[in-house]
């Protein structure tokens, strides 16, 4: 274990305690993410007043990423967690009584607790990755993180049609309240946890920033990854989620499209299924090749497929994501100084999503100038070539599993 500290006999009971708070957040993230842009519209907001609240939220988590690793690997992450989700919880509680007494009317109001929200979010996420290693023994780390990612999912599988309920039946606002009790569950179930404190040294936020970006330099395995991430949020992503609707709405309408979104759910669970009991021996070389089954998907999408042969490959392509994904943080959990843990994780999150609001704002525009069916194939195949590449490359293919210590 990697510190030692949690008895074996507790160490499922700990795991079970995180999934479950995991899980709550994620059903009441997914509410959120349709509620509050429903409540917006339901009272009235233009596009422009929608586009500025709802890019509230996500502008902290660029700027405050850093910190928050920062701040993870310096103080107990169970109590980052827990004032991250009791944070998250006030503001939405707050949004909720603004919209409800006073609408749109004071848009700076919601615009500044989206990014009070953002913030939050920020000070959370790179708290997350170093919460399993200080749980699991080394050798259970990749199966907690499959059980943890299919319950998450499944979880956000449930949560876009329960807040669809909440607005047909009640007021969009009352699925904000819920997405706030969520985050109060998750504060209560991460409380039970035993302290999660970090061996890193204690110096000036400069310092800890610096010494987490030297080590991210020198790890090559870790930002070539990281790269090819930031090159997937910015072409792969957009395509899927700008390109698609446009490119299917003859063919298979927006009832067909919501399918193949859906299946991107199922394959999600599956992928994290994939993974409870198979421990590759290659992980991070294995995740990069996991990524090229996102190419049926893709050509399917230029050719304009029908619906149920888009719905297969779109379960497959995600199989593959979530897998990836699974493999990509048990790897940075195994071989990563816990002391640095949270901090690579933040370097990891910025770098792989810095570049994706001009890619999504780039590949429209290029779609719009070229056509949609070149720039599809174009993303296509630097996607492919990008993906057979990095499994090559000495660095990823020198990342192996840890042996357990049955097998020692």
């Amino acid at each position: 274990m990697p510190d030692g500290t949690i008895p074996e006999p507790r160490t499922g009971r700990y795991v079970r305690r995180y999934v479950l708070g995991s899980s709550v957040s994620a059903f009441g993230n997914q509410m959120a993410a349709v509620a509050l842009p429903v409540a917006l519209v339901w009272h009235g907001a233009s596009a422009a007043s929608l586009g500025v609240v709802l890019g509230a939220a996500i502008l902290p988590k660029t700027v405050f990423l850093l910190a928050g690793g920062v701040i993870s690997d310096r103080l107990d992450r169970r109590g980052v967690l827990i004032l991250g989700d009791l944070l998250m919880a006030a503001t939405q509680v707050a949004t909720a009584l603004l919209l409800w007494h006073s609408g749109t009317r004071q848009l700076h109001l919601l615009v500044i607790l989206q990014i009070l929200y953002g913030c939050a979010n920020a000070l959370a996420v790179p708290a997350l990755i170093g919460v399993l290693p200080q749980l699991v023994p080394l050798e259970g780390l990749q199966r907690a993180n499959a059980v943890l990612r299919t319950a998450m999912n499944t979880a956000s599988v449930l949560g876009p049609p329960a807040a669809a309920g909440f607005a047909a039946v009640l007021r969009p606002e009352w699925a904000l309240l819920a997405n706030a009790v969520t985050f109060m569950v998750s504060a209560v179930a991460v409380s039970r946890l035993p302290k999660l404190s970090s061996p890193s040294e204690r110096a000036s936020l400069r310092q800890e920033l610096v010494a987490g970006w030297s080590v991210f330099r020198r790890t090559t395995w870790v930002w070539l990854m990281v790269g090819s991430f930031a090159i997937y949020q910015a072409t792969v992503l957009p395509v899927v989620f700008v390109i698609g609707p446009l490119v299917t709405q003859d063919d298979v309408g927006a009832s067909g499209w919501a399918a193949v979104l859906t299946a991107r759910s199922v394959g999600a669970i599956l992928g994290g299924a994939l993974l409870l009991r198979w421990r590759p021996r290659r992980p991070v070389a294995l995740a990069c090749a996991l990524l090229l089954l996102d190419l049926p998907f893709l050509l399917g999408l230029s050719a304009g497929l029908g619906v149920v042969a888009l719905v297969l490959a779109s379960v497959v392509a995600t199989v593959g994501l979530l897998a990836a994904d699974t493999l990509w943080e048990s790897a940075l959990q195994e071989n990563v100084d816990p002391a640095f843990i949270s901090r690579i994780s933040s370097y990891d999150w910025m770098g792989s999503v810095f570049f994706a609001p001009l890619g999504y704002l780039a590949i429209g525009a290029v779609a719009a100038a070229a056509g949609t069916s070149a720039t599809v194939v174009t993303i296509t195949i630097l996607h492919g070539v990008i993906h057979l590449l990095l499994p090559l490359a000495r660095p990823i293919r020198a990342v192996q599993r840890k042996p357990s210590p049955a097998s020692l």
